[in-house]
């Protein structure tokens, strides 16, 4: 490891005046580098995230001195691979990965001074890599030719989530505090972009969620009626475009609310969430399988005839009265179901799901299990 020491003040007119040089292109750079930042900020919040590691890596090359070529690795899971690179090959770069501790370990050779030299760069491989890596890095990662590394690690809360490898091939000397003191800037900087991008990505997430949780049944996670009624429009839409039939089958489980009774809400949920996956597994994958509420579940079969509907809500019966085995009890359940066509029996989706359902409350009254046609 390299140890930087403060140069030695010459204390004389002309030290003064090239000092005073150096604060002014320092704080150039700086500024130089809070622009350049800037950008990514404004890229990263519009998620333009695509070159976004590869400009960070470009800026730190021209802005850190004695910077020739680079790489960057963000952590993914458990691991952390190669997302940038500049003088070396992406592509091949990225078969290689290196787990968090090995990361880990990289960062804190250079702790202290941010520095390594070749020597640590060899001494790391042997240490921890130990395995096919070293050669893979060695061929195409110049690990050979690099005689001093800066390494600038981003941590957010604590957890290492970045490192920016900066690379010379010339000098061990090649890094100097100036370089330092610009690698830190940055750090500090990407660390509060990434700590706000995490936090614009859990806002996100949230907005995701109640969005999700907006349109579908928080027991079984099908579509409920809202999203049903919305995406069934479109359907309708595209049925008449292209003079294709649309069914609807009206279905409710039969024999669900002795269960719900007797064994409780809680068995009676894991019937629903049940027959759910069960309506959604022999339903065609082209159907939506929708939770309405309670013991009934609608379904949209669209380019399906009344013939065809009448065949696939036999076949979701059959699939319901298959025994449910819950904590040890073996349950019992059919199903009826209401079914009505589009154009066949109305044009209007309102109208089609209100003959479905009295069609279904007819099945219920009766020994029929499936009725499609109004008497």
């Amino acid at each position: 490891m390299k140890f930087l020491e403060p140069q030695d003040r010459e204390i004389d007119g002309m030290h003064f005046a090239n000092e005073g040089v150096n604060r002014v292109e320092k704080l150039e750079a700086c500024l130089e580098i809070l622009q350049h930042i800037g950008e990514i900020v404004t890229k990263l919040l519009d998620e333009q995230t695509e070159n976004v590691y590869q400009d960070v890596l470009e800026k730190a090359i021209k802005l850190v001195p004695g910077a020739q070529a680079g790489s960057v690795l963000v952590r993914e899971n458990d691991h952390f691979k190669y997302v940038a690179a500049v003088g070396y090959e992406l592509e091949e770069l990225q078969k290689v990965t290196f787990t968090v501790e090995e990361e880990e370990e990289w960062v804190g050779r250079s702790r202290n001074h941010a520095i390594l030299v070749r020597e640590d760069v060899i001494r790391f491989d042997d240490a921890v890599l130990r395995d096919e890596r070293v050669e893979m890095l060695g061929n195409v990662g110049g690990l050979k030719k690099i005689k001093a590394a800066l390494v600038i690690p981003v941590r957010v809360k604590n957890e290492l989530r970045l490192v920016v490898n900066l690379d010379n091939f010339e000098s061990s000397d090649a890094f100097d505090n100036n370089s330092i003191i610009m690698a830190r800037t940055l750090a500090n900087l990407l660390g509060m972009v990434f700590k706000r991008l995490e936090l614009e990505n859990q806002l996100r997430e949230k907005s995701q969620l109640l969005e999700y949780m907006s349109y579908h049944d928080p027991l079984t996670n099908l579509p409920n009626r809202r999203l049903f009624e919305e995406f069934a429009e479109k359907m309708f839409t595209l049925a008449r475009r292209e003079n294709k039939a649309l069914s609807i089958l009206f279905m409710d489980l039969d024999g669900f609310k002795p269960v719900n009774d007797t064994y409780g809400h809680q068995v009676g949920d894991e019937v629903l969430k049940l027959a759910a996956g069960r309506l959604e597994r022999f339903a065609r994958s082209s159907d939506m399988v929708s939770r309405f509420g309670g013991d009934e579940f609608v379904v949209l079969a669209y380019d399906c005839s009344k013939q065809d509907a009448t065949a696939l809500a036999a076949r979701l019966i059959k699939a319901i009265e298959e025994p449910f085995e819950i904590d040890q009890l073996t349950l019992k359940l059919s199903a009826s179901v209401g079914v009505a066509t589009f154009p066949e029996d109305g044009d209007e989706l309102t109208e089609l799901i209100r003959l479905a359902d009295e069609r279904l409350y007819v099945a219920k009254k009766s020994s029929v299990k499936i009725v499609a046609q109004s008497t």
